[in-house]
């Protein structure tokens, strides 16, 4: 496959690391022990631009490939995980009103991203099913006069209540083809018949404030649904979540190692007088921790410099691929930082403790570690292709 090797726009990437600095780390804590949408940081995106990175130029957005797209996430993660992850959902919507909306649909949805500083959430997850084991969803979409209804109930539904639309994956009721009936619909946050019936209570990523949602013949209207039945598991947008996570776990990971390093250069233990950074064990423990984060590093940046030009079954390998790694060297690095800095860091007033906590909650999004190496695996073998065509045979 040939590549197009587009260097990463850096204006861009170091604007999101100036905003995430001077605004949305100082909060990240606040969100964390309060279980706060990130509200302001959305609107310091908004203001820096950020929020419209996957919407299309001639919409007023910035249409970033996507090695730039996941190395200005990461920065993000780095100071708020729960920002990085609600914006990565946001901007993977984007993406798929991108693919599947009609040019009037886009001339609707675009403005309120680019102009009013609005979000969109995604609403897939359900209680029972396993979206990637087996494209799965209960929750039914039905025609009625000039609109649709929307029932059922979804799981882990992301900034639930802050979100000015949620994108609900539905299937047409009493449809035996699941996959083939696959839709996208647009809800908005006022639709009546929408009610949030569980609480949030996590051990890590509190501020994504994801509870479950029940639809009670939530009435929509028909330019509301995206594209055909079907068509969202074959435009090559699902693959995207994962490239986006992997950023998200790295950024958070790298900004555990750095606190540990800072505390390893200020920490003294009597009666030695040099800081503990001057102990060989402290630097091999810190050596291990940041070469197994550059190899996820360089991984992510060599699949997300293959994306744009790749099918969808070569996006699946290389989500997979920078997923996985991402999930070992992240979750790997942010115990060991605990570890490193000891008992202090176990204290909410330490950065490290939350970045523990919200990789080894965000490293259980799907797909799982077993499902990602057996893509990588089906890859190897070449049998990933045939994969995707039984889905869509």
């Amino acid at each position: 496959m040939t590549t197009t090797q587009k260097p990463p726009d850096m204006e861009v990437v170091n604007r999101a690391r100036e905003v995430t600095q001077k605004a949305i780390a100082p909060r990240a804590s606040r969100y964390d022990a309060e279980v706060l949408s990130p509200l302001e940081s959305w609107n310091d995106l908004w203001q820096a631009g950020l929020l419209a990175m996957t919407v299309p130029q001639e919409h007023g957005g910035l249409e970033l490939d996507a090695l730039t797209y996941v190395m200005a996430l990461e920065e993000i993660a780095q100071g708020c995980t729960n920002t990085a992850m609600t914006l990565h959902m946001h901007s993977t919507v984007q993406r798929f009103i991108s693919h599947l909306a009609t040019q009037e649909q886009q001339a609707r949805f675009y403005p309120e991203v680019v102009q009013h500083g609005k979000l969109f959430g995604s609403w897939a997850a359900e209680r029972g099913t396993s979206f990637t084991r087996h494209p799965f969803v209960t929750v039914g979409i039905h025609r009625e006069g000039d609109g649709y209804r929307v029932s059922g109930q979804k799981t882990f539904c992301t900034m639930a209540g802050a979100a000015s639309y949620y994108m609900v994956w539905c299937t047409a009721e009493g449809s035996e083809d699941i996959a083939h009936s696959m839709t996208l619909a647009l809800v908005p946050a006022d639709a009546p018949g929408m009610t949030v019936v569980s609480e949030w209570n996590t051990l890590g990523m509190r501020g994504t404030v994801s509870p479950a949602v029940q639809f009670d013949d939530c009435l929509i209207s028909e330019g509301m649904v995206l594209g055909k039945p079907g068509e969202p598991l074959g435009v090559g947008v699902v693959e995207f979540f994962s490239l986006g996570y992997a950023s998200i776990f790295l950024g958070a990971a790298w900004g555990a190692l750095q606190q540990a390093t800072n505390y390893c250069i200020e920490a003294r233990y009597l009666p030695d007088p040099q800081p503990i950074c001057h102990d060989p064990a402290t630097q091999r423990d810190v050596a291990q921790i940041a070469i197994h984060l550059e190899a996820a590093r360089l991984m992510l940046h060599h699949c997300a410099s293959q994306w744009d030009d790749a099918d969808v079954v070569t996006r699946g390998l290389l989500a997979s691929k920078a997923k996985y790694l991402s999930t070992e060297a992240a979750t790997m690095a942010t115990q060991e930082a605990l570890r490193l800095v000891g008992g202090r860091a176990a204290s909410k007033s330490f950065p490290i403790e939350r970045a523990f906590r919200d990789v080894h909650t965000c490293t259980l999004m799907p797909p799982s570690v077993n499902t990602m190496l057996a893509n990588i695996g089906k890859g190897q073998f070449g049998l990933l292709r045939e994969m995707y065509t039984a889905k869509e045979a």
